[in-house]
């Protein structure tokens, strides 16, 4: 296991056991160190798929208090609209991804977009549960690659992370 990897894993041991308030902070302090390290994920932790961004997991928390996952977008991919239900880190890795924010319009009508945001390699944010939709595109024509960090174990991230809206 890569040193940058290990450290950030022990930061987030001590993000997720302090007091609620400092998560935020912690979380996304341990994420910017450890994209500041330099290139630590394997090839494969940063492989896209031609159809769809592609999650991996780099480190599932034996506790389930946390998942790191990176994401590679190939030129063009996106995710859907949504929302978390839990709380989430991100730190873009390599490359450059565009966040749009979302607000609802109510009336079972789909999500009205308010501004877009450019975020380059070591762009940090934090999401915490139930708050903010967003969409994370890749226009550029090469990968890029985030880490997100979410609040929940290995086997919840597939169902307990992302509300899709649209």
């Amino acid at each position: 296991m890569q040193a940058p990897l290990q450290q950030l894993i022990h930061r987030l041991d001590a993000a997720v056991a302090a007091p609620g308030h400092v998560l935020p902070q912690a979380v996304t302090a341990a994420l910017g160190e450890a994209v500041a390290a330099g290139p630590w994920l394997s090839p494969e932790q940063q492989r896209a798929s031609h159809d769809h961004y592609t999650r991996h997991v780099v480190y599932a928390d034996p506790e389930d208090r946390y998942a790191i996952v990176s994401i590679a977008w190939g030129s063009g991919q996106q995710s859907p609209i949504h929302g978390h239900h839990t709380w989430c880190g991100v730190a873009v890795y390599s490359g450059t991804v565009v966040e749009t924010y979302y607000e609802t319009a109510g009336n079972n009508a789909p999500p009205r977009p308010l501004r877009s945001t450019v975020r380059k390699r070591g762009t940090l944010s934090f999401d915490a549960d139930q708050t903010g939709i967003h969409r994370i595109a890749n226009a550029a024509p090469e990968v890029a690659v985030s880490i997100h960090v979410y609040g929940v174990g290995k086997t919840r991230i597939a169902t307990d992370v992302n509300r899709v809206l649209g």
